[in-house]
């Protein structure tokens, strides 16, 4: 599934208009996928990806993956403060588990 949000909650370093980009693969190709996707994602700006794995939520930034179970509090706070320290603006960190 392909979609845009045209938005005015980006930082300078991110674009206006976000293209979201979703797709399902195998559980079996989530070690891969996040090695890749970590490999690609630009170290600034504040990017990242997110997908579920079964009872899993696997965050990514550029060099780094956090996976934890969900509903995990002390896992997923870890990943909104690498987030953080990587410039994701502090709405960005919302995503579901």
């Amino acid at each position: 599934m392909h979609r845009e949000d045209v938005s005015a909650t980006t930082t300078s370093q991110q674009p206006g208009v976000w293209t979201f980009i979703e797709f399902e693969a195998p559980s079996s190709a989530s070690d891969t996928l996040s090695q890749e996707l970590a490999s690609a994602l630009l170290p600034t700006g504040g990017w990242y990806a997110d997908f579920s794995v079964d009872d899993d939520h696997v965050v990514i930034f550029a060099g780094k993956v956090f996976r934890y179970r969900k509903g995990d509090p002390d896992a997923r706070a870890a990943a909104q403060a690498h987030g953080r320290s990587v410039g994701v603006p502090e709405h960005q960190l919302d995503w579901p588990d």
